[in-house]
């Protein structure tokens, strides 16, 4: 099973790579395409192992090994922001959860009630077009997880989404500070691995 969030190269850069190389049943992308060459690539990969692309659907549910996935919006279609296709996924192993919100912006936020999630990966970067006040106080985290590279040039994540992550009493783990983030679940316990 292989999920391309959305069709921005930072989120599916490399999935061509991941599908010539393992063995790959299913893959999941939205309905939206682009020029580029790092789509067509991922395309190009489908079709030369005659795979075919699975858009799903809010509700759509699926299992990896004991854990249960939901997929928890429609991908929103709007070529002019690419980030509102952002495929979005809750998994839920025993009594710990994680919510995986791609690029997904404050318009994807307002599509429905959020239950209460243990881990957060926060939308887009930690920009401001996501993870709104209303949707932080839905989920309440007990950590976030924010992936943006060292001194990027959008300056992402922005200070008002720490400071409101801070506000909640969200403990906070990002890529451009502590490196490759691990966290393990026993289905009780939720353990962030230092030195993943």
């Amino acid at each position: 099973m292989s999920f391309g969030t959305h069709p921005h190269e930072d989120h599916i850069g490399g999935l061509d790579n991941v599908i010539n190389e393992v063995e790959v049943e299913n893959v999941y992308m939205p309905k939206i395409e682009t020029t580029t060459k790092t789509f067509e690539d991922v395309i190009n990969a489908i079709s030369a192992k005659n795979l075919t692309v699975t858009a799903p659907t809010k509700g759509q549910t699926f299992n990896i090994g004991e854990a249960k996935c939901e997929v928890m919006t429609d991908s929103i279609l709007d070529k002019d922001n690419l980030n509102l296709s952002s495929i979005i996924i809750r998994l839920e192993f025993g009594n710990n959860s994680f919510l995986f919100m791609g690029d997904g912006e404050t318009e994807n936020e307002k599509t429905r009630e959020w239950p209460k999630t243990d881990v957060l990966k926060v939308g887009h970067h930690g920009s401001n077009t996501s993870t709104s006040q209303e949707f932080l106080n839905q989920v309440a985290p007990q950590y976030a997880i924010i992936m943006a590279g060292k001194d990027n040039s959008y300056g992402l994540p922005k200070a008002n989404i720490l400071e409101r992550l801070k506000k909640a009493n969200v403990t906070l783990y990002r890529t451009d500070e502590n490196g490759t983030i691990e966290m393990t679940s026993d289905g009780n316990k939720i353990k962030y691995n230092e030195n993943a």
